[in-house]
């Protein structure tokens, strides 16, 4: 019985210690735009021309779109991610061959689900890819 007692507390230990180690949002680093899918079509002009930095005590977020800001607002629980709040600048960027602004504007409304591993966050509307973002290596 004694074991039984201890191998349980061991495994719950374990549990808890492997959970508190899984990969999550980090407050204030920069995610590089790695793509983004419009229709499930890649945009393949969009690498490295957008970022989004996440404030996770405010659960707010900045998406830079190659020449515009958009500020955002999200609630995040477990692997659900919605953003409650999207205002763009005013001014539209004048991007006719990325149409990265646009992408942000009709993508970003539409995520419902977020994969969060040690480099990369993929925004996703149900199971399909929106946006891939990653984290820049510290120099």
């Amino acid at each position: 019985m004694k074991i039984r007692v201890i191998l349980i507390t061991c495994f719950f230990c374990a549990s808890n210690f492997i959970w508190a180690q899984k990969p999550g949002i980090k407050d204030n680093a920069t995610y590089y735009l790695s793509s983004i899918y419009i229709g499930k079509k890649k945009n393949t002009l969009a690498k490295d021309k957008g970022h989004i930095v996440f404030n996770t005590k405010k659960n707010t977020a900045a998406c830079f779109t190659s020449c515009n800001f958009i500020q955002l607002q999200y609630v995040l629980k477990d692997h659900s991610l919605k953003f409650t709040s999207i205002v763009p600048d005013k001014q539209p960027c004048p991007d006719p061959l990325v149409g990265l602004e646009d992408n942000f504007k009709e993508n970003l409304p539409k995520v419902s689900d977020i994969i969060i591993t040690a480099k990369q966050i993929i925004l996703l509307e149900k199971k399909d890819t929106l946006m891939v973002f990653y984290e820049a290596p510290q120099k």
